[in-house]
């Protein structure tokens, strides 16, 4: 399987690029292979273009620079298959605003550009658009995980997003592989055990009391960077999202891009939820930091529908 085939779902399938659309990739320091994979396919089928390389920022969900920012807003078309995340950027938002579809791919690697990056994305939004559907009919979901994740919150169906990998529309935006309908989970409390999350190699429990965090325990004596950041960064204590995946092509590899979208696995985000939660809300919280962490196994019910038994997506036999 080439790289071009990627390359291809991505313009063709997931962004559906049309004649005299212009498109702009965005790189900071990924592989050059992949960039070179889009570009070739952008050029054989005679559509304008451009690339610009910029250096890499120095956080998760930092901003880009000004001239990124601002060349953003005048492309149809935005492709950011870099390796710190512009999702949850302002740069982000402000080109939605102004038009432009902008598909986000940070930390993407030749192994997820080759597997779930070529998923059936219209299997994916019917598998999506099944899961928002029993979100819109949902109160409160509780999610449990053999390590001992136990947590409940309310939905609040305003702030949540479908992620179908189909982004055909002005002002769409998606996060590339898809898979993932997400959104704030409101009043959130209980506990979390770290699963698979990059910043934390080691065993940590989270307490969470209204969506914050309140305590955190680790294993050794070694700060962890989760740690770091809620003392150099106390905006990162605010629980930020709840994901839900549904990619049947995904699996774990610990990489969050991919392993959030894994089929029967569900993850929460620490900091920044200024994608779900609008100005003037007292809940909005800008935060330097977005950082995910995946619960491996659960089982999850919405309201006193049971949804995952163990990772198994029970609602797909219904």
């Amino acid at each position: 399987m080439s790289l071009r085939d990627g390359a291809e779902t991505i313009i063709n399938q997931c962004l559906d690029v049309r004649e005299g659309e212009k498109v702009l990739v965005l790189n900071d320091s990924n592989d050059k292979d992949l960039i070179d994979s889009l570009m070739e396919v952008l050029e054989d089928r005679g559509l304008e273009h451009e690339l610009i390389v910029y250096e890499e920022v120095d956080s998760y969900g930092g901003e880009p620079p000004e001239h990124v920012a601002d060349a953003m807003k005048n492309f149809d078309v935005v492709i950011a298959p870099t390796m710190k995340s512009l999702s949850h950027t302002e740069a982000r938002k402000d080109a939605n605003k102004a038009g432009a579809r902008v598909a986000t791919l940070p930390t993407v690697s030749k192994e997820i550009w080759n597997t779930s990056l070529q998923a059936d994305y219209e299997r994916v939004k019917e598998i999506t658009e099944k899961v928002y559907s029993l979100l819109e009919q949902a109160s409160e979901i509780r999610v449990t995980t053999p390590s001992g994740t136990d947590l409940s919150f309310e939905v609040d169906i305003d702030t949540y997003d479908r992620d179908t990998g189909i982004l055909n529309e002005p002002g769409n935006f998606g996060n590339l592989p898809a898979g993932e309908p997400n959104g704030y989970p409101d009043k959130i409390s209980g506990t979390l055990v770290i699963d698979h999350f990059p910043f934390s190699p080691k065993a940590e429990k989270v307490e969470i009391r209204n969506g914050e965090v309140v305590a955190l325990e680790s294993e050794g004596t070694e700060s962890s960077k989760l740690e770091e950041a809620f003392e150099e960064h106390p905006c990162t204590k605010k629980i930020a999202e709840f994901g839900f995946g549904t990619n049947p092509e995904a699996t774990l590899i610990g990489n969050p891009l991919q392993d959030e979208k894994v089929l029967g696995t569900v993850h929460f985000a620490f900091g920044d939820n200024c994608s779900y939660i609008d100005e003037g809300d007292e809940r909005r919280n800008p935060c330097a930091i977005h950082w995910d962490s995946v619960c491996e196994n659960p089982t999850v019910y919405f309201d006193d529908r049971k949804i995952l038994e163990k990772g198994e997506p029970v609602f797909l036999e219904e």
